[in-house]
């Protein structure tokens, strides 16, 4: 046994970047909610960024280590302790067999992440890792964790007296590049943008939205002022992604995320560029979301900005991983 789920949490699952290259047939991305989030938290552990990683919402489980182990928790703050003990996030941490890992009260952030050096044991379903519910594959058994699930990782071969933060970490000015404090999320305009009368338009660009208690992985439903099409028009059901907001008949919008359908019939009135879905999905319900428009090469910059700030935390964090082995 690596770990035994002592109480389950809310939407505990194992996941990973997502399943690619099977759009086509249905089968979606799925994958995290928080894109930086689970690679950082591979990272901070000596990981590549595609190991399978435990996605928690809030409340999220207490769990028992049946072995030494190095994690490192990343994205949401839901107050975490290790054998009562405050846990510090986007650090690695050696913990020692017969730890406890629970959480308190939710700081900021809707879904944790949870890696162990050398990932979590999982089922690979089509390349990836990640659970799929509706197909009832991937992760563990296709599902979320349950009371009395064992997950196994790979044995440590480390060492240590008791358990113990590891010296190093993700700065807050690396973090605030990603998940800064403004309320405004960038979007490009979707194929639909000209269906919107001049006034929905500026409505969509100057008013406030919030996100809807009514959200998961699928999408988050916003709540805010109505948008209106300038003329009714059927649509003929077409190609969707994660971050395409779309235009309910009711004149709400919906954001598409991780567990998104791959097609759908409602006006894609924009899209959330890839650097703020981060962000986006860690929005909590009701946090106030204003909305501004870009143009496709300063959201191509940002994406490439994101990516190389990636890439330079995986250089970062595996040369002093390497250095603490040879300790």
């Amino acid at each position: 046994m690596s770990i035994r789920i002592i109480k389950p949490g809310v939407m505990t699952t194992l996941q990973d970047t997502g399943r690619k290259g099977y759009r086509h047939t249905g089968i979606g991305t799925g994958g995290a909610m928080d894109r930086f989030a689970l690679p950082v938290a591979n990272y901070l552990v000596g990981n590549e960024e595609n190991a399978a990683v435990m996605e928690m919402g809030f409340p999220a489980p207490e769990i028992l280590f049946g072995q030494n182990a190095i994690i490192s928790l990343c994205g949401a703050d839901f107050t975490a302790f290790l054998n009562d003990q405050p846990l510090p996030i986007w650090k690695p941490v050696y913990v020692k067999k017969d730890a406890v890992l629970r959480f308190g009260q939710p700081v900021s952030g809707n879904w944790a992440y949870l890696a162990v050096q050398g990932g979590w044991n999982a089922e690979k379903w089509l390349g990836s890792f990640s659970t799929n519910q509706v197909a009832v594959a991937g992760g563990h058994l296709g599902r979320s964790l349950q009371k009395d699930d064992e997950i196994r990782c790979r044995e440590d071969n480390f060492s240590m007296l008791d358990n113990a933060v590891i010296n190093w970490q993700l700065s807050d000015v690396l973090k605030n590049r990603v998940y800064a404090s403004s309320q405004t999320i960038r979007c490009i305009t979707g194929i639909e943008w000209d269906m919107l009368s001049e006034e929905s338009k500026l409505i969509f660009t100057t008013g406030t939205f919030g996100v809807g208690i009514n959200s998961d992985r699928m999408g988050l439903r916003m709540e805010g002022p109505n948008i209106d099409l300038e003329g009714a028009e059927e649509l003929i059901s077409s190609i969707v992604d994660s971050g395409t907001v779309q235009l309910l008949p009711d004149g709400r919008i919906v954001i598409l995320m991780a567990d998104h359908q791959t097609s759908g019939g409602y006006p894609r009135i924009a899209s959330v560029i890839r650097a703020d879905q981060p962000r986006l999905a860690q929005m909590k319900p009701g946090e106030p979301v204003r909305f501004s428009i870009i143009s496709l090469p300063d959201a191509e910059n940002a994406l490439i900005s994101m990516e190389q700030l990636l890439k330079e935390i995986k250089a970062g964090c595996h040369l002093n991983f390497e250095k603490f082995r040879k300790q």
